[in-house]
C-alpha cells in the first residue's frame, strides 16, 4: 500500500478514533493494520474496538426508531441533540461481554453462522456509531473504518494482502488506476476486485465501472467482481424514520450491460435486492455477507 494512502487512512482512521473513544496504548496496534492487513496481530484491532460499544452504552442513550422497512426493527443512539444511523436489533448486539465470548467462538472456529453474523455486523457499526454522535457530518471516517474491516477480514480469510490498484495497458502504456481492493492469491486462485461501501448510494456505479476496465485490459473474468455492502437505511433524524433506499432496476442494467459482479455481500440484505435475487438468479447473486467465508472455496477456485 502506497504512503499516500497510508497517510490518509491514518489520519481518518487512527487518530479520529484515538481521539474520541479508544485509549491512547491502542494506537500502536491499529497502526499495524495499514502495514499488513493480513497479519495475525492484526486481529486483535478489532477486538480493542469493543471501548466504542462500551461508549455507546456506558455514555449515549438507545432509541427506538420508527421503521418503514417491513420485517426490520431499528434502533440507534442518542447523545445530545445527536442520533446515530439506524442499527437493525437483529444482528446488533449492545453487551461488549457478549461480543468478546462471540470473538473468542470465532477464535475457535466454534461460531454458527447467526452468531457470526450478529458478530460481525456489531463490530463493523459500533465504531461508526460512536464516531457519528461525535460528527454527524463526518462521512469520510465510518466509510473509511468499514473499508479496512473488510479488507483486513478478507485478507485473514485469504493468506494475501491487498493492493490498491493497479496499471491498466492503454495505447502502449501503463495507466494507473486507483481502486478499493484487488487480491492476487496465485495461478491456482481466482483474482479478486473487492469494491467495499458503506450503502450503494456512495456512488456505487464506480465499482461496475472498474470491474469493466478489469475485464477489458485483463480479460473477462481476469478478476473476479466481489462487492460489500453494509446496507441501504437511511434516517429521517427528525420523524427518527427508517427507510431503506433501493434502485434494482439499475443494478439490473450495471449487471447485465456494464460488467457483471460474481457475488454481492450485505450485512443488512435489503427485501427488494432479495427478490432481485430471486428473480433473476442467473444473473445476479446478492446474499448475506458471512456466506462468503462458507462458500469461499467454490467462489475463489470456481
Amino acid at each position: 500500500m502506497s504512503d499516500s494512502i497510508l497517510s490518509t487512512l491514518v489520519v481518518e482512521f487512527v487518530f479520529l478514533l484515538a481521539k474520541y473513544f479508544l485509549e491512547l496504548p491502542f494506537r500502536p496496534l491499529l497502526m499495524r493494520v495499514f502495514h499488513d492487513f493480513e497479519a495475525p496481530p492484526t486481529f486483535e484491532i478489532f477486538a480493542s474496538l469493543v471501548p466504542a460499544l462500551r461508549f455507546l452504552v456506558k455514555q449515549c442513550t438507545p432509541i427506538d426508531l420508527i421503521s418503514k422497512v417491513p420485517g426490520k426493527q431499528y434502533f440507534s443512539f442518542k447523545r445530545g441533540n445527536v442520533v446515530a444511523r439506524p442499527a437493525n436489533r437483529e444482528y446488533f448486539v449492545p453487551d461488549p461481554d457478549v461480543i468478546i465470548r462471540l470473538w473468542k467462538k470465532w477464535l475457535g472456529e466454534t461460531i454458527s453462522p447467526v452468531e457470526f453474523a450478529r458478530l460481525t455486523y456489531t463490530v463493523a457499526l459500533a465504531p461508526c456509531l460512536a464516531m457519528e454522535l461525535f460528527d454527524r457530518q463526518n462521512k469520510k471516517g465510518p466509510a473509511t473504518y468499514f473499508e479496512c474491516y473488510i479488507g483486513h477480514l478478507f485478507a485473514r480469510s485469504v493468506g494475501v494482502n491487498p493492493t490498491k490498484g493497479g496499471s491498466l495497458p492503454v495505447h502502449g502504456r501503463n495507466v494507473r488506476m486507483t481502486m478499493d481492493f484487488l487480491f492476487n492469491m496465485g495461478k491456482e486462485y481466482r483474482k479478486v476486485h473487492l469494491p467495499v461501501k458503506m450503502s450503494t448510494r456512495e456512488r456505487v456505479v464506480q465499482a461496475w465501472a472498474h470491474q469493466r476496465l478489469l475485464d477489458a485490459a485483463y480479460g473477462a473474468g481476469a478478476y473476479r467482481g466481489i462487492m460489500v455492502l453494509f446496507s441501504e437505511t437511511k434516517l429521517d433524524s427528525r420523524k427518527l424514520e427508517v427507510v431503506e433506499i433501493c434502485v434494482p432496476d439499475q443494478w439490473l442494467a450495471y449487471q447485465s450491460l456494464l460488467a457483471h459482479m460474481d457475488r454481492i455481500y450485505y450485512f443488512d440484505i435489503p427485501g427488494r435486492y432479495k427478490d432481485l435475487t430471486a428473480q433473476y438468479p442467473d444473473v445476479i447473486a446478492i446474499k448475506q455477507f458471512g456466506e462468503f467465508f462458507s462458500e469461499r472455496a467454490a467462489v475463489l477456485h470456481s
